[in-house]
């Protein structure tokens, strides 16, 4: 369960888990090692002395199967058939590459997603973690910046209906979302959990250039989720107002909502659903990680 303490910090970069690894790597190379040096040299099995028997003279004739073996060509067939069993190459994981600078760390995520198949595309950001961060704290506020969104806005023009004098969203204008909903919802969000904790210390790092030293990357995440998951459902039918720089919600309680949630009902009831069970499922990670 992961704790949301405002004043945890951030644990230093990748080094000291580096180090402990290439520990580990060399322990079990050693291990190896003289498991191999036994095998090259096996102990030898011992045979008993040879014992010296007398002549006799007078020898009777005896069945086969009566007849003992002489103890000098007795052999132990059960030490020399006992080979010493082959050591088993311990399994060596790799250890993780130290984490680059923040502001050179942009390419290495993208090839990390792509390499667990993960799409990309929508993705326009040069300084992804920090845009990110900016992103995520403003939605946490209730902000939308676009011009700080770390991935490419809907194509085609917003549509409105008009009829009986009043003014409602087309619901055409929700399809322009499909694509970069099709793309969230895709998401493996293990591979996201797993992204936020090898990068951690550089989500702090940005979080510190905007103020937040003390506050844990998982904290503004779960925040932001939270504030997304409580924009109310409405049906497809939202009447609006004209103004004269944009349109606004003729409801005042929806007019009332955070710009971040009056995104999400732009979005359409659907893709909203859709948007919601993601956000849920990675909360759900976060929480219990």
């Amino acid at each position: 369960m992961i704790d949301r303490d405002p004043n945890y910090q951030p644990q230093a970069g990748g080094k000291g888990k580096l180090i402990a690894a290439l520990t580990i790597v060399i322990v079990l190379a050693v291990v190896v090692i003289w498991y191999l040096m036994q095998d090259q040299n096996p102990r030898q099995s011992s045979l008993p002395e040879p014992v010296a028997v007398e002549p006799q003279i007078n020898t009777i004739d005896e069945p086969a199967e009566n007849l003992v073996p002489d103890p000098a060509e007795t052999v132990e067939l059960g030490e020399e058939e006992t080979a010493e069993p082959e050591a088993e190459s311990p399994e060596v994981t790799e250890p993780e590459p130290e984490l680059p600078a923040l502001t050179e760390s942009t390419d290495e995520i993208l090839a990390r997603l792509e390499a667990q198949e993960q799409p990309v595309e929508p993705i326009q950001s040069e300084q992804l973690i920090r845009d990110a961060v900016v992103f995520v704290d403003n939605i946490r506020n209730g902000v939308v910046v676009r011009d700080a969104a770390p991935v490419a806005g809907p194509k085609g023009d917003f549509r409105v209906l008009e009829q009986d004098d009043k003014i409602y969203i087309d619901p055409r204008s929700y399809d322009r979302y499909n694509s970069l909903v099709d793309w969230f919802v895709s998401l493996d969000v293990e591979v996201l959990e797993n992204l936020l904790e090898r990068y951690q210390p550089l989500v702090g790092e940005a979080l510190a250039e905007i103020g937040y030293p003390d506050t844990a990357p998982e904290t503004v995440l779960l925040d932001a989720i939270d504030v997304l998951m409580a924009t109310p459902s409405v049906g497809t039918v939202i009447e609006l107002n004209d103004h004269s720089v944009m349109y606004r919600f003729a409801d005042p309680a929806l007019e009332a909502l955070p710009d971040a949630q009056k995104q999400m009902l732009r979005l359409g009831p659907d893709n909203m659903r859709r948007v919601k069970l993601k956000l849920e499922a990675l909360r759900t990670a976060l929480q219990d990680g």
